[in-house]
């Protein structure tokens, strides 16, 4: 049995992780908000080129020549390369989605990923399958659903990229898992944005559309805002399961509302507070299972 003081610290780690990625997921909304105010006028390509670049720019003020090294010596390369093309890929298919599809279409079928990431998370890290992580996991979808309201919702091209999106996104999310244990976190975040800034300079350039300065201030802002959420995240996956940090994503969905009503006036219906209680159920479940001591077996002389 473990002891009592490794049993506390597991449960604070747990807990400091789920807060994390919170927060994480908090400012991925946010960033979410600040692309949807100049998707209409800028290509994706290119916003993702200018935020991932002010991203790689503030890792090389931060790491300078030592994480350049890093990255360099790294043996983790080929896995690093392929979290970085299902992230773009997951990135592009999901905002391009977006001219087509409405936001409660692409939210719910996107949402699906949380639940792929436990699938996932059991068949290739054998993390274990607690009656906790399934159910907080299925309420906090089943919110998703009832929040999103898809009547009607229709399948076509569109929504196979959503879904194509969420598959990608929840490989990364192990690849993540898997890479944070050997990797420092500016190490995964320099690497995945570099690749970004190259593939998406170079796509960017036949659509390249002017900015004036509002739009610049708020593609950089994206940049800041999503390099700083892609580092809370690194840090939340070191102390919990992909399966737990899937489920914690559902969190992000409440400030989609939110900022939908603050920016652009949208009126959530009663339907919507309803599945945000029952995504706030699905993170205290999810809180109180990880708080519970787990009996571990160690080995005895």
């Amino acid at each position: 049995m473990s002891s009592p003081a490794a049993t506390s610290a597991h449960q604070s780690a747990s807990l400091k992780g789920m807060a994390l990625g919170i927060f994480a997921y908090t400012l991925f909304s946010v960033h979410d908000a600040l692309v949807k105010a100049v998707i209409h006028a800028l290509p994706v390509v290119q916003i993702l080129f200018v935020r991932s670049l002010v991203i790689v720019v503030i890792c090389l003020v931060i790491g300078r020549r030592k994480l350049v090294l890093e990255l360099i010596r790294s043996g983790n390369k080929p896995m690093l390369l392929l979290r970085a093309i299902l992230t773009l890929a997951a990135w592009c298919m999901y905002y391009s989605a977006g001219r087509e599809l409405q936001l409660a279409e692409m939210t719910t079928l996107y949402y699906f990923a949380p639940v792929l990431t436990i699938i996932l998370a059991v068949i290739f890290l054998k993390e274990q399958l607690t009656l906790a992580r399934v159910g907080a996991s299925a309420i906090g979808f089943f919110g998703v659903l009832i929040a999103c309201n898809p009547a009607g919702l229709s399948f076509g091209i569109p929504a196979l990229m959503v879904l194509g999106a969420a598959f990608f996104w929840s490989v990364a999310m192990i690849l993540m898992r898997t890479i944070s244990k050997s990797e420092s976190s500016m190490v995964l975040i320099f690497s995945l944005n570099l690749f970004y800034t190259l593939v998406m300079g170079l796509a960017s350039i036949p659509f390249w559309t002017d900015m004036d300065p509002l739009q610049i201030a708020i593609v950089v802002a994206t940049g800041i805002v999503g390099g700083t959420a892609q580092y809370v995240l690194v840090e939340s996956a070191r102390l919990v399961p992909a399966s737990v940090l899937g489920t914690v994503e559902y969190f992000a969905l409440i400030w989609s509302f939110v900022f939908g009503f603050l920016f652009w006036g949208e009126q959530p219906a009663e339907v919507v507070f309803l599945g945000a209680a029952l995504v706030i159920v699905a993170g205290l479940v999810l809180a109180w299972s990880e708080r519970r001591p787990r009996r571990q077996v160690v080995d005895t002389p």
